[in-house]
Order: C-alpha cells, then sequence, then structure tokens
C-alpha cells in the first residue's frame, strides 16, 4: 500500500555521526521514509559541539538542541523539550526512540493519535544514589510515554516481553531494523588479512561494536585459553569504537586481556562501511557475546550473515532473535568464556552455509513496509474515530 506524503519527527538523544545500533536504525529509518517522498525531521541533541545545530542530510532534516550536561549515557536538555513540543505541532507523526527520561515530560503538548514509540531497552545506568534516582525518574517518563500509546514499536517481542515494561507487551508491533541488504554480500578480504599478518590458514574470530561494558568483550577474550586447546593457528580481530562513546568505554579493562595473550588479538578500531563489509568476509565466525539488557538485538549479526559469516551470540533477549529465526549460528551462555570457545570451535568445524533467502525477513523495504503501516495506519485510525 502506498501512502500520500507525511510529516514524521523522530527523536532520540544521539544520531548520526554517533555510533551506535540505535543511532544507525533510526538514520536508515529516517533516510528510507524521505526516500518515499515522506518529510522527515530528526530532533536529536548537539552532545558534541563540534555537530551543527541544523542540516539536511541525504532528505532528512536534522536539528539538534543544546545540552545543558551529560549523565552516563543520557543527557539533560531543556532545549530539547522547548523544541519538542514546538516541532510536535506540525507534523503527522512522533516517534520517540526510548530510552529517554524528556519525553514523558511534554506529553500534556502531544497529541496522543500522533504518538507512536519505539522501545529499544531497559536501562543499567550503575551503582551509586544519583545514578538511581535518574534511572527510576527515566523508567516513569517513559512508563507515561508508553501509557499513552496506543501502538509500541519494538525489534523483537521477545526482548519487550522480558523488559521492564513487558505489561505493555500486548500493544508491541515487532518491525526488525531497517538494513539495506543491497550494501552487503561478497568481497575480496585478502589484502585485509594480509594487512592483520593472517595467514592463509589463519581462522580469524571477530567482534564488531562499541568496547563497552554490555558487549561483553572480556568473555570472548577470556575464552582464548579454552581455544588454544581446540585451535592450533587463530587470532581474534575486534573492529569497533572506543572514543567519544556515550558513558565511556571500558577499552582499560580490555587492554589487559589483549595483553594477556600477545599476537592472539588485534584491535583495529572503527571501521568505515566498505571496510567493515570487507571485515565481515573475512572473518570465519562473528562474536556478538553480550552480558546486559543494554543489548537488545545486535544489527550486527545480520550484517555478518549477510557476508556469508555465521555468528555466535549470547541467548539473551533479543539478542537471540537472529540466530533462533535463521538457525545461522549458535548461542551461548552469558558470561560463559567454555561454552563461547566450544560454540565458535563447532562452527569452525562445521560451517554452516548461509540461504540469504532466509534473510528476506530482515529486507529493507519490506521493514520500510512495516513501518509505513504502523505509522500511518494508526493515524487513518485515530483520524476516523475506530
Amino acid at each position: 500500500m502506498s501512502y500520500t506524503k507525511q510529516k514524521i519527527l523522530i527523536v532520540l538523544y544521539y544520531y548520526h555521526p554517533y555510533v551506535s545500533g540505535l543511532s544507525l536504525l533510526a538514520k536508515m529509518l529516517a533516510e528510507g521514509m524521505a526516500k518515499r517522498g515522506h518529510d522527515v525531521t530528526v530532533l536529536t541533541t548537539r552532545h558534541d559541539a563540534s555537530l551543527n545545530q541544523t542540516e539536511i542530510n541525504n532528505g532528512v532534516k536534522i536539528i539538534r538542541a543544546r545540552v545543558l550536561t551529560k549523565f552516563n549515557k543520557g543527557v539533560v536538555s531543556p532545549d530539547l523539550m522547548s523544541k519538542l513540543i514546538a516541532l510536535a505541532k506540525t507534523h503527522d507523526v512522533i516517534n520517540p526512540h526510548l530510552p529517554m527520561a524528556h519525553f514523558g515530560f511534554v506529553l500534556p503538548f502531544i497529541e496522543a493519535k500522533k504518538l507512536i514509540p519505539q522501545y529499544h531497552c531497559d536501562l543499567n545506568l550503575g551503582p551509586g544514589a544519583l545514578a538511581g534516582f535518574f534511572e527510576s525518574l527515566s523508567y516513569r517518563s517513559m512508563a507515561w510515554t508508553l501509557e499513552k500509546s496506543a501502538k509500541i514499536i519494538v525489534t523483537s517481542k521477545d526482548y519487550f516481553s522480558n523488559s521492564h515494561f513487558s505489561k505493555f507487551s500486548p500493544r508491541a508491533c515487532e518491525i526488525y531494523p531497517p538494513i539495506d541488504q543491497n550494501r552487503f554480500g561478497a568481497r575480496d578480504s585478502e589484502e585485509m588479512r594480509e594487512s592483520l599478518g593472517a595467514g592463509s590458514t589463519t581462522k580469524l574470530i571477530g567482534f564488531v561494536g562499541r568496547i563497552v561494558e554490555e558487549k561483553g568483550l572480556e568473555f570472548l577474550l577470556r575464552a582464548i585459553p579454552h581455544l588454544k586447546q581446540k585451535l592450533d593457528d587463530f587470532q581474534i580481530v575486534i573492529a569497533g569504537d572506543y572514543e567519544n562513546i556515550a558513558g565511556g568505554s571500558v577499552k582499560d579493562k580490555i587492554d589487559i586481556e589483549i595483553a594477556r595473550h600477545p599476537g592472539r588479538v588485534k584491535l583495529i578500531g572503527h571501521l568505515k562501511f566498505d571496510d567493515l563489509v570487507t571485515f565481515y568476509n573475512m572473518i570465519d565466525v562473528l562474536v556478538l557475546p553480550s552480558v546486559d539488557p543494554l543489548e537488545a538485538f545486535g544489527m550486527v549479526q545480520v550484517e555478518a550473515m549477510l557476508c556469508g559469516t555465521p555468528v555466535v551470540a549470547s541467548d539473551m533477549p533479543g539478542v537471540r532473535e537472529v540466530i533462533s529465526r535463521t538457525g545461522f549460528g549458535r548461542l551461548v551462555n552469558k558470561r560463559d568464556p567454555q561454552d563461547i570457545a566450544d560454540k565458535i570451535t563447532d562452527l569452525l568445524e562445521n560451517p554452516i552455509e548461509i540461504d540469504q533467502k532466509q534473510l528476506a525477513c530482515f529486507n529493507y523495504d519490506r521493514v520500510l513496509d512495516q513501518y509505513e503501516d504502523v505509522f500511518f495506519g494508526q493515524r487513518r485510525l485515530a483520524q476516523s474515530g475506530l
């Protein structure tokens, strides 16, 4: 079904060029809707002073609100709330991406028929009274938002039904993250392999993601002694950002683990997109050893599979969705280096042939169709009074 042009407001704390699964999802959604002829505005924060206050990028208008201060992974921005109140009046669909503390406090100024939030993950702001206060305040604000919403978009019903807001599961509409499959696929990776000093028979075990606590990278590195008992020639290659990370990175902790295994680990930093596709083609298996509910899906799993690479991932709500749906990998107990090593070895000794047809559920156009149906189908019903 095609829809007439609508005005969509997407609201989130961190947007491109910030690197995270949530910011990438929002970018792909915003640009996809703009290509379909909709008028799309992203309201986000100017968390980095080098960012423009306003700009148009790939057909999407981006407005960045001033940040008063930062706290852990969040921000305090009264300017975000004032801009949101003004913009909500002129848009047809308001799509806030939670977790977000601010949104609940502007609900009186937003029409319920326009509101379609997307819930990504639970919070974990760490120990301490101040962190506990902000976490409680954020959950209260989000509860108000979800209570007012007839529909709630989630990337995984499995995750949402196990989340802090599981009572809202009957309102959940599951839509997988929008991933442009045409940008992935087979790619020659010999040059990258040679640059790492890896031999033709070296098994390469990859990790892609920010170097943060919830990714559980330390448990992959702690699997190295177990892997040595099973494999003669292997390397772990880590591709991930550890600079300017909201809430801070755990690179210092990872450096300690790497130092214990000279020659076994390569940390190559953040990769540009073309290099990332080459990376997926180069490695023999991708590992996502997540340990915290802040990790709610793991788009890198789909990206790796689109390049023909199987995955080992933690058996956690949401994270297990991709492997459970496709069968192209193995699930492991979280925080279990022995199990990680066993499942990596199993995949290397018993390769999986990935059928790309099985990944059709993640098709970009199909996902955008689903967003349009929820966004605008919901609006039509509200306008008709049904």
